[in-house]
């Protein structure tokens, strides 16, 4: 399949776009594509709205990026908002900011300073999350799972109550698992690590548990 003609797209200001396949994206601004976009780069300082799938391979984004449908990519990192309608698919997350999908999230390494909500599975070999929002995935899996408060709730302290920044999930599944601020269904791992103000209805391990004095787990399962 011959590749499409690309050129680069640079926005500055407020403008509207029919969508289709470029090189970079540099936006700088507010941006509406009214359909798909696919590209090698993008890079976003401001707020765009697309109507259709995101592709792109390399995202830098410091605003707000709504898709109405699908993102894939190699890598995204920023401050900011990424929001999807459909499935999220890239190899490499570094976030400050929330993450909102209504679908599946899929990352090789997944690092959230901020807030999550991922409506299907939340999936990642390397999965940390530092939480100064409330979140939620109904299922979390990965090989190595850390999700605690950020370092920043406490200076947030000074202003707000950091009592509902909380991660809520239904199953956790993974090889090697930390978790603070954290209720859940189940949690299932070989080394499990129960922390502060977590309230787990059942903990399957086959090699190790610690539990917080804090926490609460109705049911332990040695496997």
């Amino acid at each position: 399949m011959t590749e499409p003609i690309r050129n680069p797209l640079k926005v500055l200001g407020e403008t509207t776009s029919a969508g289709g396949f470029y090189q970079n994206v540099n936006i700088t601004g507010e941006c509406k594509f009214n359909g798909d976009v696919d590209c090698k780069k993008l890079r976003l300082t401001g707020e765009v709205k697309i109507a259709g799938n995101l592709t792109a391979k390399d995202m830098k984004i410091t605003g707000v990026c709504a898709v109405d449908g699908s993102l894939n990519g190699l890598s995204l990192q920023g401050r900011g908002e990424m929001k999807s309608k459909g499935r999220v698919r890239v190899d490499k997350i570094k976030l400050t900011g929330q993450l909102d999908a209504a679908g599946d999230c899929e990352a090789e390494e997944l690092h959230i300073n901020g807030a999550v909500n991922i409506d299907g599975l939340l999936s990642s070999d390397q999965l940390a999350i530092s939480m100064f929002g409330p979140s939620f995935a109904k299922e979390v899996g990965g090989s190595k799972i850390k999700i605690k408060r950020s370092k920043v709730g406490t200076l947030l302290r000074l202003m707000k109550s950091m009592d509902g920044v909380i991660f809520n999930a239904g199953l956790i599944e993974g090889d090697n698992i930390e978790l603070h601020y954290t209720k859940a269904s189940i949690v299932r791992g070989e080394n499990v690590i129960i922390g502060i103000d977590c309230e787990i209805e059942t903990v399957e391990y086959r090699d190790e548990l610690k539990i917080h004095k804090s926490a609460v787990v109705k049911n332990k399962v040695k496997l």
